[in-house]
């Protein structure tokens, strides 16, 4: 794998476990359980499939779904978004509280 798509990989990956994050409550026990068998486990989907007595295709299908269902609930919410531009603002507030923190001299005149 390049190092442009390993990149994207882990991109992707990181914004799916904000989404499980922000939603896995509404998924059922059995999808959150593949789910964190395969992303916090880091088990692979064979040894998913052995450890449920399940196909390997059946393992994936899963995962599928569970990736289709949390981006859904996603695009109904927003939250993932909301929290990220709130995340941006809080962070060039800082930015600019520090650089006007920079700018008062010790006897609290500006310059």
């Amino acid at each position: 794998m390049s190092g442009k798509d390993e990149g994207k990989s882990l991109e992707r990956r990181i914004c799916l476990n904000v989404l499980y994050d922000l939603y896995s409550p509404l998924l059922t026990e059995h999808q959150r359980k593949v789910y964190e068998m395969l992303y916090f486990s880091d088990l692979t989907p064979t040894e998913i499939a052995n450890l449920l007595n399940i196909s390997r295709q059946a393992v994936h299908i899963l995962l599928r779904r569970i990736t289709k269902r949390l981006e859904a609930i996603e695009e109904d919410l927003g939250f993932a978004v909301t929290l990220k531009n709130l995340t941006d603002k809080i962070e060039a507030l800082e930015a600019e509280l520090k650089q006007a923190d920079e700018n008062i001299s010790p006897e609290g005149s500006i310059y």
